[in-house]
Formats: C-alpha cells, sequence, structure tokens
C-alpha cells in the first residue's frame, strides 16, 4: 500500500547547525508544532516519505498522528506534509539519541495507523 523512504543527517562533532531549512518537497499542507523562541539549535535531523494509495489517505494518517505534541518540543521539532499522496516526514533534535527515540516511538504510532487504515478501508471524501 505505501512506499516509504528516509534520510538521516548528523553532523560532525565540530559542526553545528543553527538554523533548520526544509525542503521544498514540504509542501503547504502541513501540520506544525509551534517553535519556541528559546529552543535550542537542532543540528540532528531526519526526512522520509510514505507514499499512500491516495491524497485522502495520506491526509487522515497525518491528521491522526499531528494530534500528539512532542514531549520535549525544545528538543525535539516535528512536520508532516501531505503532498498529493506522499507523507512527509521531518524530524530535528538536538543529540542523536532524542532524536531516535522521538522518531522510533512516531514510526511505532506510523504503523498503527497504517495497519488501521488497511483494516478499515481507504479514507472517505
Amino acid at each position: 500500500m505505501e512506499t516509504a523512504t528516509a534520510t538521516l543527517q548528523i553532523p560532525a562533532a565540530s559542526e553545528q547547525v543553527t538554523q533548520v531549512e526544509l525542503p521544498s518537497s514540504h509542501g503547504s499542507t502541513a501540520a506544525t508544532l509551534p517553535s519556541s523562541a528559546d529552543a535550542q539549535p537542532q543540528p540532528y535531523e531526519f526526512h522520509a516519505s510514505h507514499v499512500y494509495a491516495s491524497e485522502a489517505d495520506a491526509q487522515v494518517v497525518r491528521d491522526a498522528l499531528a494530534i500528539d505534541p512532542e514531549l520535549r518540543p525544545k528538543q525535539v521539532t516535528r512536520e508532516l506534509t501531505v503532498d498529493k499522496t506522499t507523507l512527509n516526514i521531518f524530524f530535528s533534535a538536538v543529540d542523536a539519541r532524542t532524536l531516535r527515540a522521538a522518531v522510533g516511538t512516531f514510526y511505532d504510532l506510523l504503523a498503527l495507523a497504517t495497519r488501521t487504515l488497511e483494516a478499515f478501508g481507504p479514507a472517505q471524501p
């Protein structure tokens, strides 16, 4: 039902990213968490995309996953966007351990949402 691609960017120990830029593939249909003015720079990034059967299916999964805010909003940011039938996922975090925990938990929920979609059929218009 879906295909997936993912990339993980980890800077060198001496490198620090002070601004996070999203790829141009992130569409205007977004579910984002509010950013904090006192948030720390987040040099660890994770990008992934999952293709669903329809745009409605991708939006249903995005909406289901966007409900829960990050537990550590000063340490992790998340953006979910839908571009046609593709759910684009972007995470950034202050360290690799925090990023791994956030992405791992998110993927548990993504798998559940996808299995639920498969069990109950496609989204209705």
